[in-house]
């Protein structure tokens, strides 16, 4: 194992070096998500009335007249879910194939140049397909099952696009609904930003699509 290693080029190194630990993210990743992280139908009610929600043009959300939902029934099969590019879970796909498309292509004798042409191109088609494979899952999810975005109440999830404090924008979570782990946009009260990866539980809806979160352990 020593001795193939280093005959290996310093550049094909820099290839396995990608490819070997954004595939085991991948792995686990995708794991999670077909699992679904459990069966997600926890039932908790807050029970906050804080009016309307709004909006203003710099995205701040005004809490102290926000109309926040936590026991009706919402039906949401009629969203059509937001076919998302440039997440985090696409640029963990991104860098496994452009790992192994590098590989590929200097086994198979490419240029330098090429090689990494092929690796980018390889790694784009792979969030196109990881993308759109989520878009689909969740529109036939949405249309088949009747999503009801209340049964994300109690779920916890994680931040992958930061959340800023007392409502400074909408961000996203990652959390489980209904047996499938989905992307859903969400604000926070917390007085502190929730940076990416940061562990929130869910405590409220808004507008019947916005979730409110807080971080776990604060």
């Amino acid at each position: 194992m020593n001795e193939w290693w280093e005959a290996l080029t310093a550049f094909e190194k820099i290839f396995w070096y990608i490819a070997i630990p954004f595939s085991l993210i991948l792995i686990i990743q995708l794991i999670m998500t077909f699992v679904g992280m459990g069966d997600g139908d926890t039932d908790v009610g807050v029970g906050s009335d804080l009016g309307d929600m709004d909006l203003d043009m710099d995205g701040d959300i005004d809490f102290d007249s926000m109309d926040m939902q936590t026991e009706s029934d919402f039906s949401v099969s009629d969203m059509d879910p937001s076919f998302n590019f440039f997440t985090i879970r696409n640029f963990i796909a991104f860098f496994t194939l452009f790992g192994w498309g590098g590989i590929a292509a200097w086994t198979e004798g490419a240029s330098r140049p090429w090689t990494i042409v092929i690796a980018v191109i390889a790694g784009l088609i792979a969030m196109t397909l990881n993308a759109s494979l989520f878009y689909f899952m969740s529109k036939m999810q949405d249309q088949g099952g009747g999503l009801k975005i209340q049964n994300a109440l109690g779920q916890i999830g994680d931040v992958y696009l930061p959340i800023k404090a007392e409502g400074g924008n909408v961000g996203k979570i990652q959390v489980a609904i209904q047996g499938s782990i989905r992307e859903m946009q969400a604000i926070t009260k917390d007085k502190f930003d929730l940076t990416t990866g940061s562990v929130v539980k869910v405590i409220g809806v808004v507008s019947n699509s916005i979730l409110v979160v807080e971080k776990l352990n604060k």
